[in-house]
């Protein structure tokens, strides 16, 4: 099994930092798991990594698509498939640094998006299942469809449990093996960053602040120049669509940078309520008062493999 070190958290939580810290103590490529550092010209506003940042390791999945290029969750998890296990070949053990909630789960469960759909009518049945015999009803049926093709079934989480039997009843036994206890298909700690929310906000608010003086308008300006449509899949992101609107004339610069500062807040609410239902993510609450220091060191601590 791949080993890989995964840092998630909510945007402006301070995953940039610790991803470079412990790069440097690992000697690890960094691979992003961010939906929009992709594309080539999107700085700013997507809070792309500095040159300095990126000249000071090796990173993968950014600047590699022009902004009107298309890119999926199906093309990511590929992508990083490949890189990881490039990676280990090499014997570097490589760290995976997301945002993009989606993107990130669907890579270390290894999810399957060519065949099984849900099944409504199968859901309801293993609903019925659950309420009059519990998870271990659920986990008996499970290993009774393990078995058929002699495959080990170590999942223990519910959901994990519906979407493997759902799986499973279809035919699709592959994206079930080689997974952990946790269902993961990597060897490795899945490590959260979170803080207290008002914390957050600040930081959120601070961080548009910031880009905003750094030029944000003058590169969605240069973008449009250079022939990039408005309505392009890179300018769906937080801080682009907002600027497109206010160069176009429908908000002014102040409702620009507020709408920008309120969206991101509810986007990183929704990445805390998405990471939730990872069960496997071991979090580290960063309080007021702990430093980079800290924090590393309680992320190095996790950082423990097999021989």
């Amino acid at each position: 099994m791949n080993r890989l070190i995964t840092i998630v958290g909510p945007t402006a939580v301070g995953k940039t930092e610790l991803t470079l810290r412990l790069a440097h103590e690992f000697q690890s490529p960094i691979i992003s798991g961010d939906a929009y550092q992709v594309y080539k010209q999107l700085n700013i506003g997507t809070a792309k990594p500095t040159a300095e940042e990126l000249a000071s390791a090796q990173h993968y999945l950014i600047d590699i698509l022009e902004p009107d290029d298309s890119y999926s969750v199906s093309v990511f998890q590929e992508q990083a498939k490949q890189l990881i296990s490039e990676c280990n070949d090499r014997s570097e053990i490589p760290i995976l640094s997301g945002g993009t909630g989606l993107y990130v789960q669907s890579l270390l469960e290894n999810y399957g998006f060519n065949d099984t759909k849900p099944n409504p009518e199968l859901r309801e049945q293993l609903d019925e299942l659950y309420d009059t015999e519990g998870i271990e009803g659920l986990r008996t049926y499970a290993e009774h469809l393990a078995k058929q093709d002699e495959i080990t079934l170590v999942l223990q989480d519910k959901h994990r449990l519906y979407r493997a039997i759902e799986l499973m009843s279809a035919g699709d036994y592959d994206a079930l093996r080689h997974q952990t206890k946790d269902g993961l298909s990597f060897e490795g700690p899945v490590i959260g960053l979170i803080r207290n929310r008002d914390e957050l906000y600040e930081r959120i608010n601070l961080r548009v602040d910031l880009m905003f003086e750094d030029g944000l308008v003058a590169e969605v300006e240069q973008i449009l120049a250079n022939g990039v449509s408005p309505n392009c899949q890179a300018f769906k992101g937080i801080g682009y669509k907002e600027v497109v609107q206010h160069l176009y004339g429908d908000i002014s610069l102040d409702e620009c940078r507020e709408l920008i500062q309120k969206n991101t807040r509810h986007f990183a609410k929704r990445q805390i309520t998405w990471y939730k239902r990872m069960p496997y993510i071991q979090w580290i609450h960063i309080e007021r008062g702990m430093t980079g220091n800290d924090v590393y060191t309680s992320a190095r601590q996790l950082c423990q493999f097999s021989n």
